[in-house]
């Protein structure tokens, strides 16, 4: 089979095409980037037979379809997805081609949800959303509820943990240190993860809140996330698109997705959202402005200083809580991923992705529309089975999954 991966020389991208390169399932993986000279620099320091590089800007229409066309399987990394999602689903469709990305917009995700039909009817298979918030959280969220008989709570939450193990990096990832130093210096320019979260704060964000949707204001503070035997932590509600994708599959009162960066990187988020609210920043510089804050935050942490005691012994990047009952008896199930793909958020979403598009080129995959991960994976245990080499050597499913259950 041949992979066209869109985006593939960034970060996500890069970790996603190292894993694809490695099945032999895959005969063909093709770089597709609007930044050629990095791509090219990708295919080179790999060394693959496999791999090939093309220069591509994903708007312009005619030759993307030309080269979805010439694959059988298409992966995208490129965002921001408010901008860029809803017109390449149109596409796929048209072209009629299996699909799947890391969209982690809740916006662009309704929007083509509503293209379910249309998906049906031209035979397509498009998993949206299949990183790791949405993506991991969704299915360690059917497991949690799958241990309930009725489901009254359920949050979806990432944070940061200074101190969780990573596995070993693939064999065809490029760190990006080491891509940077064979690039040069290059123009700055957004994160597209960063300027999505700032995005993110911009207006009102859905939440599933008895029975139905509403929408609250985001970075709102709320009680600080408490994980079974793990520190509690400063947490607030941002928006994502599990609250909206879950109910469609889990059947609970409320669900909400929930972000624990720590109180001063917060602080800082919510500094830079009341700029662009105000017209005195884009929300491209902003996202360029925060990146450096944080990355301040994380040599600070690194260096033992502060806020650091803000992150010891908080919970894993990843987690679930669902609350209900069973057999009558008032429980809460609590799961979160104890182990990490090498590449910190590059792994958490880059592996997941491939690891989706592996399962559809063998069929584990049938299902057509849109659809969310745990509509396309059937079996959360086979997935988590799948990604636990990546965590460590000689990993199960149940290796790298932390679970708490307690009686209330």
């Amino acid at each position: 089979m041949k992979v066209l991966a869109l985006g593939g020389a960034g970060d996500m991208g890069r970790m996603a095409v190292a894993v694809l390169l490695e099945s032999a399932k895959v005969s063909a993986v093709t770089m597709a980037d609007i930044n050629i000279k990095q791509a090219e620099i990708c295919v080179e320091m790999i060394g693959s037979e496999k791999l090939s590089a093309v220069q591509i800007d994903i708007n312009e229409k005619k030759k993307l379809i030309e080269l979805i066309k010439a694959h059988d399987v298409v992966i995208n990394t490129i965002g921001p997805f408010y901008k860029f999602e809803k017109p390449l689903v149109e596409i796929i469709i048209e072209t009629q081609k299996p699909f799947l990305d890391i969209c982690d917009d809740w916006k662009p995700t309704l929007d083509v949800l509503k293209m379910d039909q249309k998906a049906k009817d031209a035979g397509v298979s498009a998993v949206i959303g299949i990183g790791a918030s949405p993506g991991i959280t969704n299915l360690m969220a059917v497991l949690a509820c799958s241990k309930l008989d009725d489901v009254d709570d359920l949050i979806t939450a990432w944070g940061e943990c200074v101190d969780i193990k990573e596995g070993k990096k693939p064999k065809y990832y490029i760190k990006p240190k080491k891509l940077r130093n064979k690039l040069g210096q290059l123009p700055e320019k957004a994160n597209a993860a960063i300027e999505h979260l700032l995005f993110e704060t911009l207006e009102k964000i859905p939440v599933f809140k008895n029975g139905i949707m509403v929408y609250i204001e985001p970075l709102s503070e709320i009680e600080p996330f408490a994980f079974p035997s793990f520190k509690e932590m400063y947490a607030t509600v941002i928006g994502h698109p599990e609250p909206i994708t879950l109910p469609r599959t889990i059947k609970a009162n409320s669900i909400s997705n929930v972000m624990y960066i720590g109180k001063t990187a917060t602080d800082i988020v919510r500094q830079y959202r009341q700029k662009i609210l105000n017209k005195k920043i884009t929300i491209q510089k902003a996202a360029i402005a925060l990146e450096k804050d944080f990355k301040k935050l994380e040599r600070r942490a690194k260096m033992g200083r502060a806020p650091l005691k803000e992150y010891l012994g908080g919970p894993p990047n990843l987690c679930v809580i669902g609350t209900g009952t069973k057999d009558g008896v008032p429980k809460k199930i609590a799961i979160a991923l104890g182990r990490n793909p090498f590449g910190e958020m590059a792994g958490l979403t880059g592996v997941p992705l491939a690891i989706a598009t592996i399962m559809m080129i063998e069929g584990k995959i049938t299902k057509k529309g849109v659809l969310t991960p745990e509509e396309a994976i059937t079996d959360p245990m086979e997935f988590f089975n799948r990604m636990a080499p990546y965590c460590g050597n000689n990993l199960t499913g149940k290796d790298i999954l932390i679970e708490r259950i307690v009686n209330l």
